[in-house]
């Protein structure tokens, strides 16, 4: 992969990160674990490491009882799923819901994605822009909504681009959670863990909303890893946010071109 394609999806990861990676207002916190990257996908996927069992309940790789053991392990499993298919509808919301900042730090994505095509669809809007992401027959392509242009097109790989977009977002919520395993439920046909976020690790922080002080909410997560669903709360010393995350539509989601790319 060129330099020119990593570029082109970074800066889609750049978007959506505006609101929750450590270079602006999401939560972080300290760890020995390496920070991630939009690199290359090897040629060769390692097999699986065999995820723990728990009594009845097989848990996902990187996660115990009391949570995310290894973050970097549980997001290649999620992506291992999420690419395996079948298709789905990815949406996240962060929303201030107390606040003593005199500006709204709000970020939304909403995301299509369908592995037997190979093809990807996003919208992103962060504190300052909004820009569209398409990707179809190896080419990735992004739209300035505000401007009404076509920013970027480069060559890319569907794995590398459907590992990209929502992968800041992810990360920042694996590192920031105390969590305890609750109970099993059935999602689309299949077993899934419920996780209760008892609260936030201790040097949590944000760069807009200052160190985090509680948290409470659930994180849904399948056997094999995929993340169903997130929904906290968490308070911070200068606010107090809201997010969303979830994954729906698994098998029925389609991926339509959007009209700027068929016009561009």
């Amino acid at each position: 992969m060129d330099r020119t394609t990593l570029s082109a999806v970074a800066v889609v990861v750049v978007v959506v990160a505006g609101c929750t990676v450590p270079a602006s207002d999401g939560p972080t916190r300290s760890t020995t674990e390496p920070t991630p990257s939009v690199t290359p996908t090897p040629s060769v996927t390692p097999t699986p490491t065999e995820p723990p069992a728990s009594g009845s309940r097989t848990l996902p790789a990187g996660w115990s009882e009391t949570g995310v053991e290894n973050a970097s392990v549980a997001l290649a499993a999620h992506y291992r799923a999420v690419l395996t298919g079948p298709s789905t509808t990815v949406t996240y919301r962060s929303r201030a819901v107390e606040s003593e900042l005199d500006r709204p730090v709000n970020t939304t994505l909403d995301m299509q994605i369908d592995p037997g095509s190979k093809r990807m669809y996003a919208s992103i809007v962060g504190e300052s822009d909004h820009r569209e992401a398409y990707f179809a027959d190896g080419t990735l392509s992004q739209w300035s909504v505000r401007n009404e242009t076509v920013v970027s097109r480069s060559e890319a790989r569907f794995v590398q681009v459907g590992r990209s977009i929502d992968r800041w977002v992810l990360k920042s919520h694996l590192l920031l959670y105390e969590l305890r395993l609750n109970r099993t439920v059935e999602r689309n046909g299949t077993t899934a863990l419920v996780y209760d976020v008892t609260g936030v690790y201790n040097n949590t922080h944000s760069a807009t909303w200052g160190a985090g002080e509680s948290g409470t909410g659930q994180i849904v997560v399948t056997e094999a890893g995929r993340i169903l669903g997130l929904e906290t709360t968490v308070t911070y010393t200068r606010g107090t946010v809201r997010y969303d995350y979830a994954q729906t539509r698994l098998g029925t989601t389609d991926v339509d071109t959007p009209a700027w790319a068929r016009t561009a």
